[in-house]
């Protein structure tokens, strides 16, 4: 329709400038001018599905509204035909992202609790840590405190320091069992008349404090405490308080916490200091602070 209408307007154009010019009639430039314009016109109609800008000298330029228009809407069909073709990938794109956000998401719930429990794990390698300590500890002390009852002399000095450390965590039992040693080495009725058996040829009452220092060091326990109930009930020749520093060395150097007993208990006898018997440290002590007002 539009090419029919641009044709005829050609036509007219060409037909009424040629009559306008072929006559005697006034501004026949301007009657050319009109005619070009229509021709133009005429010819932008016809061609309008081609031409989009048609430009005329000294009048301007004649733009196809209506093919741009529907260039723009043949683009945004052609647009909107892409994204429903990857309408499916975008959907997909769309779930992949919330899956990974719920996937983060997830890990990240997981992180906490794996750091949860492992805190918790943690704690109870501490504790359990500070539990076998605990154990070690309290095995030790009653370890500790078994060997002193059968006559561990050095289990005895153990327990001794451990009754006098605050910091220890036993210290109250250290105290108790330290105590129940104390009593139990100061028996009421006290043993005596203890053999020793001297060699042939010796006459103990000739040998003198350092070789009856020698022969104590090398005989057992039970020779041990007759040699020292000899020194300090038969040899009464020997200086009071050379007997009294030989006791202070046996309380001193003892491994048998049965001959440090005797050992005290004649050096409570000779000192009147009423320590018990091996009340070692107390006896020691007094030594130091008395031996230069003793005999």
């Amino acid at each position: 329709m539009l090419i029919l209408i641009g044709v005829l307007l050609i036509s007219v154009a060409l037909i009424i400038t040629f009559w306008w010019v072929a006559g005697e009639h006034p501004n026949k430039k301007w009657a050319f001018a009109v005619c070009l314009v229509a021709v133009f016109g005429g010819a932008f109609l016809v061609l309008q599905e081609r031409v989009t800008e048609l430009t005329v000298k000294g009048i301007g330029t004649i733009k196809s509204a209506a093919e741009q228009a529907s260039a723009g809407a043949n683009a945004i069909t052609d647009l909107k035909k892409r994204v429903e073709h990857q309408s499916a990938t975008i959907d997909l794109i769309a779930k992949d992202a919330a899956d990974a956000k719920q996937l983060v998401n997830d890990l990240s719930e997981k992180n906490s609790k794996a750091e949860e429990k492992l805190s918790q794990l943690d704690r109870a390698i501490k504790e359990g840590h500070l539990a076998v300590k605990e154990l070690q500890s309290y095995t030790n002390f009653n370890s500790t405190v078994l060997a002193a009852r059968n006559d561990n002399r050095r289990a005895y000095d153990k327990l001794w320091t451990w009754a006098e450390d605050s910091s220890f965590p036993f210290q109250k039992a250290a105290i108790q069992a330290v105590q129940t040693l104390l009593d139990q080495h100061n028996p009421a009725m006290v043993r005596g008349g203890f053999r020793v058996d001297w060699k042939e040829g010796v006459d103990p009452y000739k040998l003198s404090l350092h070789e009856l220092q020698n022969a104590l060091e090398s005989s057992p326990p039970h020779i041990r405490l007759g040699i020292l109930e000899f020194i300090w009930q038969k040899r009464t020749d020997l200086p009071k308080r050379d007997r009294l520093q030989f006791l202070v060395e046996v309380l001193r150097k003892e491994k048998s916490l049965q001959v440090a007993e005797y050992a005290g208990r004649y050096f409570a006898q000779g000192t009147g200091n009423k320590f018990k018997p091996i009340a070692i440290i107390p006896h020691l002590n007094w030594w130091e602070e008395n031996k230069h007002e003793i005999d």
